[in-house]
């Protein structure tokens, strides 16, 4: 089991960081950073009298989710996918464009642009308005220095609505001209397709971006309705592969759709993207999530992700995926850089922060871990796992006291009784530990098997840790991924199936924790 997205007892593996720009559903949706105290008592006056405040690079861009002019909220997935599209056209050029789990934080009206600037560490915001009607569309976009209070640009466009896709390259170039960042040598163009079709594919993504189990076959629905229209839709091609990863039957299609399981179901979606768009950083991506999440072969995985990268460097959801295939294998200060950098461009994305966290504490940088999670208890102070792995941190820096009040103010029930288990061994306080580590097998062995085994480690019981390691594998357990480097396997080394283990993973033999 590892950090990332959260059921009632336990994260799933991150499926997504990816997820960001392509994966909507991640841990960020179900626990946001809780800003809307700060953003209504915080004057402008004050935040612009703070000397230290960080606005972002200059190249840097937000763009905020557009209003719908209609009012209607059954227009507003229209609005809100087109400031979708433009974020990701964005990234295609030399601007650092914010991701939308981030910029979509501030949706609706009203909001200090001086302190939303300084969440999202980026001064320069886009804004707007987007209507559509009798097959017209109207759009009012304004770009601004939020930091000076000052308009960039602003403009009205008004056309037939097969031109929609015109007004968002337009805007993306007038929009870099006014940022004084050139524009691309070769045009970042939206793809041409019947309206029709994008009306359909935006619908899909608004249910997408919501996590409610009805919602992802309702996507599905719409994403097959795009493509009946335009058969060789990339975006929709790319939406359905994610609604068919996202399908809440574990694997299962459903007796509504058919016998082929759904992961199957996404690489036939994925194979048809990459028939349309040999060049799809974002069904690079996904094949990168599918080849680590589903079939556990790392060295592909970060083979598609270097992939998606390398056609599409400026995304933060590629930048995470990537950094996650790295850290399996063990590259962790590569996973380290490439997931700051995805954090810089996705601040309030908490799940990634988690994640940083992680990677820094198995590249031994435990300061900078500390620093990451007290970020995320910062912004949301009740964000689950924060505290118990600022507590395995302490414990490697033989702070068990310490550790223990960390896992003492955990929030969430399987996080706190882990570390306690974690901490309370370091004290050698072996009854204790007994008792809370029964409870939490029989609480979460089902579905926590990778974590019980990291305890009998740390505890020294190498025999039960390899019983339970048997058990994450048939489980299918994510925390598999968290193998290489973890510091709580350390007593497992010198056994031979140690090395038997990690090469029926497919990991590598000659990792050793004491040259990182």
């Amino acid at each position: 089991m590892a950090p990332g997205l959260i059921t009632t007892k336990k994260f799933l593996t991150p499926l997504i960081a990816l997820v960001v720009a392509a994966f909507a559903w991640s841990a960020w949706t179900l626990f946001p950073p809780n800003l809307a105290e700060n953003q209504e008592t915080a004057s402008r006056s004050e935040k612009r009298s703070r000397q230290n405040t960080y606005f972002g690079p200059r190249n840097c861009l937000a763009v905020l989710p557009f209003a719908s002019g209609s009012g209607r909220q059954d227009q507003v997935f229209l609005s809100q996918g087109f400031s979708a599209e433009l974020i990701k056209l964005f990234s295609l050029t030399a601007v650092q464009v914010t991701a939308r789990s981030s910029s979509f934080y501030f949706s609706g009206p009203g909001g200090d642009p001086a302190v939303i600037a300084e969440r999202l560490q980026c001064a320069n915001l886009m804004t707007g308005e987007f209507q559509a009607y009798d097959g017209q569309v109207a759009v009012t976009v304004r770009l601004a220095d939020a930091r000076r209070d000052r308009e960039l640009w602003s403009h009205v466009f008004e056309s037939e609505m097969d031109q929609v896709f015109a007004i968002q390259e337009q805007i993306v170039g007038e929009a870099l001209d006014a940022l004084g960042i050139d524009r691309p040598d070769t045009a970042t163009r939206s793809m041409r397709v019947d309206t029709r079709a994008w009306t359909h594919f935006l619908q899909g993504s608004h249910y997408l971006a919501q996590p409610v189990a009805e919602n992802f076959s309702l996507a599905i629905d719409a994403f097959q309705s795009a493509l009946e229209i335009e058969p060789n839709y990339e975006a929709a091609w790319i939406g359905l592969a994610q609604a068919w990863l996202a399908y809440p039957k574990s694997g299962e299609a459903g007796p509504d759709r058919g016998e082929q399981n759904s992961a199957e179901k996404a690489e036939e979606a994925l194979e048809r993207a990459l028939a349309a768009n040999p060049e799809s950083s974002l069904a690079y991506g996904l094949i990168s999530y599918i080849r680590h999440q589903v079939d556990w072969d790392w060295p592909a995985s970060l083979e598609a992700a270097r992939r998606a990268l390398e056609l599409n460097p400026g995304d933060a959801g590629l930048m995470s995926q990537a950094s996650l295939a790295l850290f399996t294998l063990g590259q962790f200060e590569e996973a380290q850089d490439l997931l700051a950098a995805a954090v810089e461009r996705d601040p309030l994305n908490l799940a990634s922060r988690l994640r940083l966290g992680l990677v820094q504490e198995f590249a031994g940088n435990y300061e900078q871990s500390l620093t990451s999670y007290r970020q995320i208890i910062g912004l949301n102070s009740a964000f689950p796992a924060a505290r118990a792995y600022r507590a395995r941190v302490k414990i490697i820096q033989g702070k068990p006291e310490s550790a223990l009040k960390e896992s003492e103010q955990e929030v969430h029930p399987f996080w706190r009784s882990y570390s306690r288990i974690l901490a309370l061994s370091a004290l050698d306080r072996k009854e204790e530990t007994m008792s809370l580590l029964d409870q939490l097998i029989e609480d979460s062995g089902d579905e926590a098997a990778f974590q019980v085994a990291e305890v009998l480690s740390f505890q020294g019981d190498v025999e039960r840790a390899f019983e339970w390691f048997e058990r994450a594998y048939d489980q299918k357990d994510g925390g598999m991924a968290e193998i290489i480097g973890n510091r709580f396997l350390v007593n497992l080394h010198d056994d031979p199936r140690w090395e038997v283990m990690l090469d029926h993973l497919g990991l590598p033999l000659d990792w050793a924790a004491e040259s990182h």
